[in-house]
This record gives C-alpha cells, sequence and structure tokens, in this order.
C-alpha cells in the first residue's frame, strides 16, 4: 500500500520521518500528536487524551460538531466518534506511549489510514469557534469601542487561537475601525504568551520596515503603537518615528477652510509620543511649527499636537517657555489659551506667569497664509 496516497498531505508530513525510517511505532505515535493537535486547534480545548476527547467532542454542546445533531442519528454518530476517539487512545496511542512497541509496516498501516479518516471527518466538521466568524465581529461598523466590550470578546477565543486570531485581525486591519482596532489588541495582546507576542511583534516590525502605504502607518500606529512600540524593531521604529515627524514639520491646519492642508500622517506621532526613540526630534519640529510665524503651521500644532506635549518632555524643553512667553505678550490667544487649558507643562518661569496675568488680546489680523486666494 502506498500510504501516501491513502492520507492527507499534512498527516503524511507528520509521520514521513519515522515512516521512512521503519519505526512504524513513532509514526503511529506521529500519527497521534498530529490528531491530538488537530482536534485541540479545531475545538480550542485543552488536555489530552480522554479529558481532550471528551471536552471537544462530548457533552450537550459539543465544542466540535460532526453534523447538526437534530435527529437521533446525528446525535448516535457524535457519542459514537466521541467513543471511538476514546478506545483509540487508550487501546493504540497510551499502551505505545508507556511500553516498548515493536510495530510492523501492516500494523502502522491500518492504524495510520484509520485516524486519517477521522481526520478527513474533523476537517469537515463544524467547530463552535470560527475565526472567520470571529473576525467580522472585530470587523463590525457597530463594534462598540469600549475596553469591557473587547475584553468579553477575546474571552470568547480558544486558547490555542489566540496568536492565529491576532494575526488574523492584523492583516484585515485596515477593514476595521482604528479606535475599534486599538480596545481589541489591547484586550488580546496581554493574553499572549511570551513566544506568542515575539511572533506578533516580528510580523508587525517587518511590515513597518519597508511600509510607505499612510494607511497602514497609520493603523499601527493608531490602533498598536501605544501597547507594543517599545516591543518592536529599532529599525523599524526610527523608520517610522522619522516619517512621521517629517510629517509634523510639513503640518499646516487651515481654520478658515476647516481642514489639514499638509501632514495628516504626523498627527498619529501622538500615538506613540510617550514610547518615542526620537523624542528630542520631535520637539524640534513642533517648536519650529509653533516660531514659524505661519499661521497655518502653528494651527497644526494647537489643533492635533499640543495636547500631548506632556508626553515628550515632563518640563518644558528650553525654548518653549521663552516662546510662549513673547507670544502671550503679543496677545496671542492660542499660546495664551494652550496655558490655560493644561496643555503646557506645568513648570512655568516667573516670566511666562506675569505674561499670563497681564494678558490682553490683540486684534486680529489677516493672514496672508490662510485665504481662498488660488495660486
Amino acid at each position: 500500500m502506498n500510504l501516501e496516497t491513502k492520507i492527507t498531505t499534512e498527516l503524511w508530513t507528520s509521520i514521513r520521518t519515522n515512516y521512512d525510517k521503519q519505526d512504524f511505532t513513532g509514526a503511529i505515535l506521529d500519527a497521534f500528536h498530529f490528531l491530538s493537535d488537530l482536534i485541540r486547534k479545531k475545538s480550542g480545548a485543552e488536555g489530552d487524551g480522554a479529558a481532550l476527547i471528551g471536552s471537544a467532542l462530548g457533552g450537550a454542546a459539543p465544542k466540535i460538531k460532526l453534523n447538526k445533531l437534530q435527529s437521533e442519528s446525528e446525535l448516535n454518530i457524535q457519542r459514537g466518534m466521541e467513543m471511538t476517539l476514546r478506545g483509540l487512545y487508550q487501546t493504540f496511542r497510551n499502551p505505545r506511549s508507556h511500553e516498548k512497541f515493536s510495530d510492523s509496516e501492516e500494523d502502522a498501516q491500518v492504524i495510520i489510514v484509520f485516524i486519517g479518516y477521522i481526520v478527513r471527518q474533523l476537517d469537515i466538521a463544524k467547530s463552535q469557534f470560527s475565526r472567520e466568524d470571529f473576525l467580522k465581529r472585530v470587523m463590525d461598523p457597530d463594534f462598540f469601542p469600549n475596553s469591557r466590550y473587547s475584553d468579553l470578546l477575546v474571552s470568547e477565543i480558544p486558547t490555542g487561537q489566540l496568536l492565529e486570531v491576532f494575526l488574523d485581525t492584523y492583516r484585515a486591519k485596515t477593514s476595521g475601525k482604528i479606535e475599534s482596532l486599538r480596545h481589541f489588541f489591547n484586550s488580546l495582546l496581554p493574553k499572549l504568551n511570551t513566544e506568542q507576542l515575539k511572533q506578533a511583534y516580528e510580523v508587525i516590525s517587518d511590515e513597518l520596515k519597508t511600509a510607505d502605504d499612510e494607511t497602514t502607518i497609520r493603523y499601527i500606529t493608531g490602533s498598536l503603537g501605544e501597547s507594543c512600540w517599545e516591543s518592536l524593531h529599532e529599525t523599524a521604529r526610527l523608520r517610522i518615528e522619522n516619517r512621521l515627524i517629517k510629517s509634523i514639520k510639513e503640518g499646516r491646519y487651515s481654520t478658515k477652510q476647516g481642514r489639514t492642508l499638509d501632514g495628516s500622517l504626523g498627527t498619529w506621532a501622538i500615538c506613540i509620543f510617550n514610547k518615542m526613540i526620537l523624542k528630542q526630534e520631535a520637539i524640534q519640529a513642533i517648536y519650529e511649527n509653533l516660531s514659524s510665524k505661519n499661521t497655518e503651521r502653528e494651527n497644526y500644532i494647537f489643533k492635533f499636537i499640543s495636547t500631548s506635549l506632556t508626553k515628550l518632555s515632563e518640563q518644558a524643553p528650553a525654548g518653549f517657555d521663552e516662546l510662549f512667553t513673547k507670544k502671550i505678550r503679543e496677545g496671542d490667544e492660542r499660546f495664551h489659551d494652550a496655558v490655560i487649558i493644561g496643555e503646557f507643562w506645568n513648570t512655568q518661569s516667573k516670566k511666562l506667569k506675569e505674561a499670563m496675568l497681564s494678558f490682553t488680546p490683540a486684534l486680529p489680523t489677516h493672514d496672508p497664509f490662510d485665504d481662498d486666494i488660488p495660486f
């Protein structure tokens, strides 16, 4: 018998090494190992042997359903498969795990072909947990962006499929909403073990090393940046941080038109400000905008960045206190209001405090950079 043609490719791959070496007992145990892994993956159940089988196929609501479980015949098939598997493990797997056996090729073929039949039945069986259906719930337009809702969703994921669900969601990220994904990832990532987290960070890092699409960068920084930025490869972090800072430097916002003219990508930098490697470079870019005497560049910082300044530095960096003092003395309400509503650092110089106390708003002036004149 050509065993390779009688079983699935995956099962043959798992037993091939021992089978080719004519270690037929080892090949039988490999087949059982493959079967156990399939049951765990399909059901999300843990354990081994009889306990695993009972958890996966037994009970009133089995995790793996071989059919609709509506007629007596269908119920019998479900119960029969559960009992068959229990007997298979007790009769063939367990003795070979604890005692020395020397199986013939014919014995191995019979047992492995039967395991192959069961594998095919399980492959077409309906699992209680469907990753495809679950992904639709994560991408649901009515996803409630709330930590409690996300925690409840994550609690439904079988332990053995946590990494697979993360990867499914990550690959489909641009089909969802960033806020919803942020809540979901914040609930899911802490459930991954050390090795799974390493794999997840590897996937993210690899994409960021070459990503040019702004949508991809926006989704990663917006949904994952806060929770995993420090764990990503440094080359990936530096590359994206530099890209975001360049966008901040280009940033312009028109209050008259009510829209961003340049630098939309840079607005997402605030999601990783407190984890950044290039904090000093980001601070310098922000300072250059605020001291540019270009109203649109200044507006960009006040509109998108100023509320997150303290994530970059606990104290006002050199030059900021002096700049704000000067602008407030000139009557610029934007700089004054930024201090009033708590967007500026708490450490303020005596001169800045005096400027705040004596503040008088300047009369509005025409901004040549903020009009509707076409060029």
